[in-house]
């Protein structure tokens, strides 16, 4: 043992420096959140530069603090240095100056699901369909050229046509074509339709042309009664037939049954089934049950020909009518009373199914005998 040697100079002294614990502190806080100085802590001095006083070389030790003030400036000149030696990118730049969106709650369909095309309405427009009736000769090339240069259709024939969509009527007439259009409230239109049309190169509204309309019955004075009525119905049913289903007729809900000769059976038939009436196909007993309504006309059949018996076909509650209320039911307003056409049994003397002219014959020939015996 060194007599020398002082005992305190084999142990350790340990100061309990406030300023440096304080330091500590800083530091630690420092090195939690680099690059952003803790709430408490104090803007940072850089230590004053060396001097020849205050040089390393003129001093022998440092003081704590001063070794924790060392260490601080060696972690910040590390950690500048590493942003120096990586700078930031531009991804890194914008993230700093605009933070990004919060996650939402319910993320997208990865891919995102396309919202389905929404279908069409309305169909594609069809064409107008045209007939034409009452016209010379040459009105009917001239503006059967006229409608299909405009983009129409139309239907050359002698009886009317369902898919029709409009007739162009010189004069209103109690024809087949002209009723049947109007039994399925189609338009019907004087022929200033088409010049109209044709003034502007286009199909045009059709209200102030049709038949009925307060402009044209104004500009026609001169024209009859009748024809004046058939005008009125033909605005009267399109406007009520528009407004129904597309099966909608002048007659949907007639059953009938025909008891007519074959010369006007068809045009009856075709009449009937264009305002959506059920034609039966024969005047036969059986079918009495089905049937709504029966027109006959016995002054018209041929000897030969089946006639119904109305007493029958009555009391199956069958309203038998003469073939003219037809006609009537589609001009008249109010429509008429069944009562003025209904029919009564056949003549005196005739039974269902006898031909008429063998039954003159036969009256005939027993005034003869009569005779001879008187």
């Amino acid at each position: 043992m060194d007599i020398n040697t002082e005992p305190s100079q084999s142990e350790q002294i340990v100061w309990d420096d406030p300023t440096a614990r304080e330091e500590r502190a800083k530091l630690a806080d420092n090195l939690q959140w680099p690059g952003s100085p803790s709430q408490h802590s104090e803007p940072f001095a850089p230590p004053p530069p060396p001097t020849v006083e205050n040089g390393p070389q003129f001093r022998d030790s440092m003081t704590d603090s001063e070794l924790v003030e060392m260490a601080a400036c060696d972690v910040i000149d590390q950690h500048m240095g590493q942003k120096v030696a990586t700078p930031p990118t531009k991804e890194h730049e914008n993230d700093l100056l605009t933070p990004k969106a919060p996650s939402i709650a319910f993320p997208l369909a990865i891919p995102p699901v396309a919202p389905e095309p929404q279908e069409e309405c309305e169909e594609e427009k069809q064409p107008p369909r045209f007939q034409l009736s009452s016209l010379s000769p040459q009105e009917r090339i001239d503006y059967s050229h006229l409608i299909e240069e405009l983009g129409g259709v139309v239907l050359d024939m002698q009886c009317f046509d369902p898919s029709c969509s409009h007739i162009i009527v010189g004069t209103p007439l109690r024809n087949e074509k002209y009723l049947a259009a109007m039994a399925v409230g189609r338009w019907i239109l004087h022929r200033s339709y088409l010049e109209a049309c044709r003034s502007v190169g286009r199909f045009i509204q059709e209200d102030d042309y049709e038949w009925g309309s307060s402009s044209i019955l104004d500009a026609l004075p001169s024209i009859t009664s009748q024809q004046r009525r058939l005008a009125l119905a033909a605005m009267r049913w399109r406007k009520t037939l528009q407004g129904r289903p597309e099966q909608g007729g002048a007659f949907s809900g007639w059953t009938v049954m025909l008891n007519i000769d074959q010369s006007r059976e068809s045009g009856f038939r075709r009449l009937l089934q264009s305002g959506r009436a059920k034609v039966l196909p024969s005047p036969s007993p059986s079918l009495y049950k089905e049937a709504t309504h029966l027109f006959a006309d016995f002054s018209r059949l041929k000897p030969g020909d089946f006639r119904v018996d109305i007493s029958e076909a009555t009391s199956q509650g069958v309203t038998c009518l003469k073939p003219e209320y037809i006609a009537d039911y589609l001009m008249q307003e109010p429509t008429p009373p069944v009562e003025l056409y209904r029919l009564t049994e056949a003549p005196s003397g005739e039974t269902p199914g006898t031909p008429s002219r063998k039954r003159k014959a036969a009256a005939d020939n027993s005034r003869l005998k009569k005779t001879r015996l008187n």
